[in-house]
């Protein structure tokens, strides 16, 4: 087969063999193999046109071949003819016994299947390739690949012992197998492995090869590391080891800092305290490289060292941060600290460095409030000292560190004052204009920031930061269009309105989760407008017909904006976990490149990142964001079917006035979808998300898309418990909410304050009111029971469920009032806690927030 989309080429047999199977396929005669093995040949220069044409002459006789069958299917995956192309495998094996097949044909059905992402298929049909005859040895790489992006180290294995001992001539093949013998445990062996060819290849090591040699040299000296563990003996021979392959090792930071953590685990700290010197010297800008040598120096907890450490390092790099920020750390005595600052600070604010304050701006989280009050004293002084006039530099960027300052402070008035000097003085500066913007968006005038904002992308059209920046701003003031005008000036709109479809061509995964978030919040302004319209209605004058008539239009307007706003919020939502999935299926291609390419320690990398790919903030963040939307789908459901339950009857609309409302807003749509398409009109059939947000099953929708990838790869102390509760609440599972409440009580220290206790008093009450209600096993109930009294007795009452009283949690549990995280929790189960309760704890809690956090949360996160 062709190595299109990691097809390996086949070595086909004189005959495709005939296979009894259930619907009795027919073999094909002399003349047909023929035919068949040319189009094989076409397929393999993927000449697919002229490979399906010969196959339907062949298909015309005997149309009950499977080999056939599946080779057409195959082709017309490759032209694009997905549908036609999965009814001619799905006939192929419907003639087909299990997997007892042709080879050819369990070969063409496995690149099929591989070719789909169905990646377990596609193993089971290379392997039964194999067993069927195929005399084809570079399926067993195909196999490996495959085996290792699913995780199945121990087959990889075996596939990639038998792909090396059919092509032991190829360095990258010595490789692979030893990293598949150290991804199963087999460290020893994989470090012969690599001995082995070392020695096979002694003195024959080319200039092209230099880096590859290199590389896999570093790697076995990991294996032999990690498989040394903290015994001395083992140790000095990886150092030995270590010693001897330095002069062809190109990676000398690497040699380096292995050379120091082994000398630091052996308690060699003289020797290691010589090799982080070096590591200095190459590298005086690394923080690191300075703390360890403080360790191995054994002067981590004598200050008064520390301070003549950094000041002999302050001398031999005078240019460099580490020597200089260090000390600010840990010096104690206010004089002296505050002189240190002033050498510090001041020297970047005369050179008009931007980022003084952000290089301070640890010191004000850590040494909060000393480092602040001392700043700003010193800050103060320096800024009356300036002559405007002689040095405009040192003036402008004092008075853009003492707005940053002030707003961390949120002193949000001392800030817009300072800000307002730097552009009254220099209004040229995009910097100045991105913080004002900052600052009122903390303020919560979240329009005027954008617009600030955007006169500073005026400065200079060519910057993308800036124009970034803009749109950012434009999109949390729920301002859409403008956002897509502005982003779109970069984007190439290639048979496009605007740049949506570029950005989502190139992931552009921060653009398109601000989107999503401010679709979700235009839809709840909606969902409010909707709720004040239908009210008026109900209550205007039936005689009123102009009023009534103009109210009714607004409750159609309004109500397809809401569906529009939270379609296209749960649709931009899911673009992100289909960017995920695409770099999970990307990690395919590595399996084989970081082999031929020789970089075997770049490759445990990225089998690292691929590990907790769904677990990157950006993933989480979207599916939180889709959380909200199947959640409410799955409330409006059960709502609706609690009515029907109850006896009242759907609101029905006539078959002419539905045609009519259907017509109308299919041109509304279509007069729209230009503006909002993500995809090509192939790939995108659902423009607007109608048929996410009409789903029958939104939680199953959930899982699949985002929480089950998820939850697979989250680590139980990184897990956001309470999503996870809420989902295994919602779907009946009692016994995995204990387990959510058992990972996260697991995170909190012993003898902690009742506000860390408060979440899971709160989780045990709502699992305690679920052992009263209908929708959940009668066996679950029991084990919750059995579980709160054993584990979580004394959290709460559990003699009577009429003990849940709102009043009793709150009181037992004064931190409530101001645990914003757990009221907005709380304010998710209405039929447990007091809605109107929670409601107005939440808008008091809120009144400590900043304005903009307040705003955010007294629009959009109460009901």
């Amino acid at each position: 087969m062709s190595r299109r989309k990691g097809g390996a080429r086949a070595k086909p047999a004189a005959k495709p063999a005939a296979i009894a199977t259930k619907n009795a396929s027919k073999p094909l005669t002399s003349k047909e193999n023929t035919h068949f093995l040319e189009a094989l040949k076409l397929y393999e220069g993927k000449h697919f046109k002229k490979s399906i044409k010969l196959l339907d002459g062949i298909l015309k006789k005997n149309s009950k071949n499977p080999d056939t069958l599946a080779l057409k299917g195959l082709n017309l995956q490759f032209l694009g003819e997905k549908s036609e192309a999965t009814i001619y495998m799905d006939q192929a094996n419907k003639l087909i016994e299990g997997t007892n097949a042709s080879a050819i044909c369990c070969h063409v059905i496995g690149i099929y299947m591989k070719a789909t992402k169905d990646y377990s298929d596609a193993i089971k049909w290379f392997q039964a390739s194999m067993n069927n005859g195929s005399a084809n040895q570079q399926l067993y790489r195909d196999l490996a690949s495959l085996q290792s992006q699913v995780g199945d180290y121990k087959s990889a294995l075996v596939s990639r012992k038998k792909y090396w001992e059919s092509y032991m001539g190829y360095r990258a093949n010595w490789t692979a197998l030893a990293l598949a013998q150290d991804l199963n445990g087999e460290r020893q062996q994989a470090i012969n492995t690599l001995s082995q060819f070392e020695k096979l290849a002694e003195g024959k090591i080319t200039a092209a090869e230099k880096f590859e040699h290199s590389e896999c040299l570093m790697y076995k000296n990991d294996i032999m590391y990690r498989n040394a563990g903290a015994e001395k003996a083992k140790l000095e021979k990886v150092l030995k080891h270590l010693t001897d392959i330095e002069p062809n090792v190109s990676d000398k930071f690497s040699v380096l800092e292995r050379k120091a953590n082994i000398y630091m685990k052996m308690g060699q700290f003289k020797e290691a305290s010589f090799v982080y010197r070096t590591l200095i010297k190459r590298n005086p800008d690394n923080f690191h490289y300075y703390k360890m040598l403080e360790v191995s120096l054994g002067i981590k907890n004598n200050n008064k060292l520390r301070k003549l450490f950094y000041e002999k390092f302050g001398r031999f790099y005078p240019r460099c941060e580490p020597p200089k920020f260090i000390p600010l750390t840990f010096i104690k005595d206010e004089t002296e600290l505050t002189k240190k600052l002033d050498d510090y600070i001041i020297p970047q604010l005369n050179r008009g460095v931007p980022a003084t304050f952000s290089n301070v701006k640890p010191l004000y989280q850590k040494r909060s409030p000393v480092v602040p009050k001392l700043v700003e004293t010193i800050i103060l002084d320096h800024l009356k000292s300036i002559n405007v006039d002689e040095t405009p530099v040192p003036y402008i960027w004092t008075c853009y560190f003492l707005s940053q300052h002030f707003l961390f402070l949120k002193n949000f008035t001392k800030a817009q004052e300072y800000i307002d000097m730097a552009i009254k003085h220099t209004p040229t500066i995009v910097e100045f204009y991105i913080l004002k913007g900052r600052i009122f968006k903390h303020q919560g005038e979240l329009e005027k920031a954008a617009e600030v904002v955007d006169e500073g992308r005026q400065l200079d059209l060519q910057d993308r930061f800036i124009n970034c920046k803009t749109v950012k701003y434009y999109l949390r003031a729920n301002n859409i269009k403008k956002a897509v005008e502005i982003v779109s000036l970069f984007t190439k709109n290639e048979n496009a309105v605007n740049g949506v479809k570029d950005l989502h061509l190139v992931e552009a995964a921060w653009f398109i989760v601000e989107q999503a978030e401010a679709y979700y919040r235009l839809y709840l302004d909606e969902s409010k407008k909707l709720t004040t319209l239908n009210k008026e209605l109900a209550e205007v004058d039936e005689k009123d017909e102009d009023k009534k008539d103009a109210l009714t239009q607004q409750v159609k307007d309004c109500t397809w904006n809401c569906t529009k706003y939270q379609g296209l919020s749960v649709k931009r939502f899911t673009a992100i976990s289909k960017f995920y999935q695409q770099f999970e299926d990307d990690k395919l291609d590595f399996h084989s490149y970081c082999m031929r390419k020789g970089t075997p320690r770049a490759y445990l990398d990225m089998l690292k990142w691929g590990d907790n790919v769904y677990t990157k903030p950006m993933y989480v963040r979207s599916m939180e964001g889709a959380s909200r939307i199947y959640f409410e789908i799955d409330n409006t459901q059960k709502a609706a079917e609690a009515k029907i339950a109850q006896g009242e009857e759907p609101v029905t609309i006539s078959n002419k006035q539905l045609k009519k409302e259907a017509a109308a807003l299919h041109k509304r749509q279509e007069r729209e979808k230009k503006s909002i398409l993500a995809y090509g009109e192939d790939q995108d059939n659902d423009p607007f998300g109608d048929k996410l947000i009409h789903s029958k099953h939104p939680l199953k929708e959930f899982d699949e898309t985002f929480y089950n990838q998820y939850s697979k790869q989250v680590r139980d102390d990184e897990r956001d418990c309470l999503l996870d509760f809420e989902y295994n609440y919602r779907i009946g599972k009692l016994a995995l909410c204990l387990g959510s409440m058992s990972k996260l009580n697991a995170r909190i220290p012993e003898g902690s304050s009742s506000e860390a206790s408060a979440i899971i008093a709160v989780m045990a009450t709502i699992v305690l009111k679920a052992t009263t209600e209908d929708g959940f096993e009668e066996i679950a109930k029991k084990v919750a029971i059995k579980s709160l009294e054993t584990v979580y007795n004394g959290l709460i009452s559990l003699e009577t469920t009429e003990s849940l009283d709102f009043n009793d949690l709150t009181e037992k549990y004064s931190s409530l009032s101001k645990n914003l995280v757990v009221l907005e929790f709380m304010n998710r189960f209405p039929t447990v806690f007091d809605h109107s309760k929670v409601k107005s704890m939440i808008i008091d809690a809120a009144a400590f927030l900043d304005p903009y956090r307040q705003f955010q949360v007294l629009n959009y996160q109460l009901d």
